[in-house]
């Protein structure tokens, strides 16, 4: 028998066989059609022929409905298979929901999906503690994550939720109240779903931990994702750490040795701006975490000549004082720069308040130590900047526009 008879006789036979001939207890068999049910649902069309997006009123319910099923299914899950390994957490979900088929965009290196599809693992963080994560979407994507554990009786059950937390903080605009369901109830572009889950070591007094990075699902070069820590106590998962950071979408990633976390990032700016598409300016964030708790290490910038003029420049836009932090040479070669190219903008009805050095582009470091040396090309041209370190913080001493 060649191939394609025997995957059609396979299809055949599994349109016939019983759901239990796979496996499946009757509780999974009952949640695997209420979930087909609620995928059906949220793939209704509409008058141009594309399922609903996540702000319609029907969506709301259904995604709810869908995570609730999934946290059943998963107790069930883990219930009936006394020894897990990591690989069948991973694939947790394979029975739950159709798989996903995306096409190839035409815009570029990615799948495009024409039907809401469910997308969803598994954790474990202690002997019988397990984070879930699980999302719907087609163009965005909406998650939640949720701990399985024991309950009173000793059957495992989804005990925790990340969306009761958000419901509560939705209102004080706060980091945990991003978990929203909707689109267009959530901060900036679009809602989080969960990109990684990573167990961590016990806390000191046993509790089991977890790391979430959470990806937003917004638009542009520039993206946004949710670091955060969490340590279950048994009842609640308690946040130990919760942030947000941005990076350039071809220039990111997040690293964990067991001790620290290393993500990299695109780092802030006050007065330049950086293109959507533009990894500078680059940065490192490090979170070590210890048996007693999280340590938040901070961002630094991979070229923190950036930072340093552009807090500069930032200064002497807002009239600040500056005596600290440049000679009254710099000062004055700076403003007279900033006047000249005002008085050009004026030429084409360009307003004094609308001044801009422009966007940046490359950062040349000529020399650092004690004494140093860097230009920052941006659109007015090129600012050369040389500085001598006093207590540890750069002081310029020259400065040229060309």
């Amino acid at each position: 028998m060649n191939r394609l008879a025997y995957l059609y006789l396979l299809g055949i036979l599994g349109s016939l066989l019983p759901l239990s001939a796979f496996g499946l207890t009757p509780t999974q068999i009952r949640l695997k059609t209420e979930h087909d049910r609620v995928l059906n649902e949220m793939n209704e069309k509409d008058a141009g022929g594309k399922p609903s997006d996540f702000d319609d009123p029907r969506i709301p319910p259904l995604l709810k409905r869908g995570w609730n099923l999934a946290g059943e299914w998963a107790s069930e899950y883990i219930e009936h298979h006394k020894a897990l390994k990591a690989t069948n957490l991973v694939h947790i979900f394979d029975s739950f929901a159709p798989e996903p088929h995306g096409v190839k965009s035409k815009y570029g290196d990615f799948l495009e999906y024409t039907d809401y599809y469910f997308e969803g693992s598994a954790i474990r963080i202690s002997s019988s503690t397990y984070v879930v994560r699980a999302s719907y979407g087609y163009w965005f994507r909406s998650g939640t994550f949720m701990v399985i554990a024991r309950n009173r009786d000793g059957h495992f059950e989804a005990r925790w939720n990340i969306e009761d937390l958000a419901e509560m903080h939705y209102p004080l605009a706060d980091e945990l109240g991003r978990w929203g369901y909707l689109v267009g109830h959530a901060y900036n572009d679009g809602p989080l779903f969960v990109d990684r889950l990573i167990p961590l070591a016990v806390s000191r007094n046993g509790g089991g931990r977890f790391l979430v990075n959470a990806h937003q699902g917004a638009d542009g070069g520039t993206q946004l994702d949710q670091l955060s820590v969490w340590e279950w106590d048994g009842a609640e998962a308690e946040p130990l750490l919760v942030e947000v950071y941005e990076y350039a979408a071809d220039y990111g990633g997040l690293s964990y040795d067991g001790t620290t976390v290393r993500i990299k990032t695109k780092e802030p700016l006050e007065t330049l701006f950086s293109c959507g598409m533009c990894a500078d300016p680059r940065g490192i964030w490090k979170v070590k975490i210890t048996p007693d708790g999280v340590q938040n290490r901070g961002h630094r910038y991979l070229q923190p000549e950036i930072k340093w003029a552009d807090a500069f420049l930032s200064k002497l836009d807002k009239g600040d004082e500056t005596d600290d932090l440049a000679s009254d040479r710099v000062r004055a070669a700076i403003e007279s720069a900033v006047k000249g190219i005002k008085d050009e903008n004026a030429k084409y009805g360009i307003a004094p308040d609308q001044f801009s050095w422009g966007m940046l582009g490359e950062c040349r470091v000529i020399s650092r130590g004690q004494h140093g040396n860097f230009v920052i090309s941006v659109d007015e041209g090129r600012l050369t900047f040389r500085y001598v370190m006093r207590g540890g913080k750069p002081y310029f001493t020259d400065f040229r526009l060309n």
